[in-house]
Parts: C-alpha cells; sequence; structure tokens
C-alpha cells in the first residue's frame, strides 16, 4: 500500500478525474482481452466391418404377405443393428489460433487424426467385447465448421484500434 505524504498531482483528485476523462471506455479495454474462438465439432463412431453376416444369419421371417414380411425383416434387422451399436463421441473443439486450426485441419485430411484416435477410442477392452470381428473407426469434421472458423479467426487476428 502506498500513503501520498506530499500534495502531487496524482493523488490531487481533480488531476485523477482529468485522467479517467483521457482513458477509453472499458468496453475497449474488455476487447483487448477478449479471444476468438472457433468451434470445430469432431465426430467419432466405431462401428463393425461386416453386418451382413450377422444379418443373414439372424434375420427370419414367416410372414405370407409380402408387404408383411418386409416390415418384420426390417425390424429384426433395425433391432439387431441397434444392439451392435458400438456408440460415438461428439466433441465440440475451441482453437484461439489459426496455425492450431489448420494443423488440426490436416492432421484430419491426411488421416494422422484417424490414426491417433485409434489408439484412443479402439482398447484392449473394446477389442475383447467385439471378439474376432472386425471394428472400425469413423473420425468426421464438417469442412463448413472448418472454413467458419478459420474465416472468424482470420477476421480477428488484426489488433483492436480504439
Amino acid at each position: 500500500m502506498t500513503v501520498c505524504l506530499s500534495s502531487c498531482s496524482v493523488c490531487d483528485p481533480t488531476a485523477l478525474m482529468a485522467l479517467f476523462f483521457f482513458l477509453p471506455p472499458p468496453s475497449v479495454f474488455l476487447s483487448l482481452f477478449r479471444v476468438f474462438l472457433s468451434d470445430i465439432r469432431l465426430r467419432v463412431r466405431a462401428e463393425y466391418c461386416q453386418h451382413e453376416p450377422v444379418l443373414r444369419q439372424n434375420v427370419i421371417s414367416n410372414k405370407q404377405n409380402h408387404l408383411e414380411r418386409q416390415f418384420d425383416v426390417f425390424g429384426q434387422s433395425n433391432t439387431i443393428l441397434k444392439s451392435r451399436d458400438l456408440g460415438s463421441i461428439i466433441c465440440d473443439i475451441k482453437f484461439s489460433e489459426l496455425s492450431y486450426l489448420d494443423a488440426f485441419w490436416n492432421d484430419y485430411m491426411n488421416g494422422s487424426l484417424l490414426e491417433a484416435l485409434k489408439g484412443v477410442f479402439i482398447t484392449d477392452s473394446l477389442k475383447e467385447a467385439v471378439g474376432q470381428e472386425a471394428i472400425r473407426l469413423l473420425v468426421n469434421v464438417d469442412e463448413d465448421d472448418y472454413e467458419e472458423g478459420r474465416r472468424l479467426l482470420l477476421e480477428n487476428v488484426s489488433p483492436q484500434v480504439w
């Protein structure tokens, strides 16, 4: 804590008031600290590679009417496919720097993001749960999200001017 023992202009209320009027409004200071973020949605899904053999083995209909048989087969197939759903994860990733966004997009486009995520999502416990069946990982990033995020970050690269 500083105590002013003399009558200096900094401690003078009139001088402080004059200084206040020369400062930009608080919103300008707040905008200097505002961080622009681009949101990118990453979708990761694990799925079985082959569904046809399981469906051929387990879907049977005794219905005589063609339309009823189709509905029955569809219903059974739908139930089996839902039971084989390995799940998916949706991640919303925020980027504040264009270089990081571009690096992420390049990794997505060249497949290295997929390879890195395989080690995270295709675990030993998942492999054990599916047995001998082959599984694959699907990774999706919407190009429109990337383009919009890139545009937002490029617009806000230049420093704010009072």
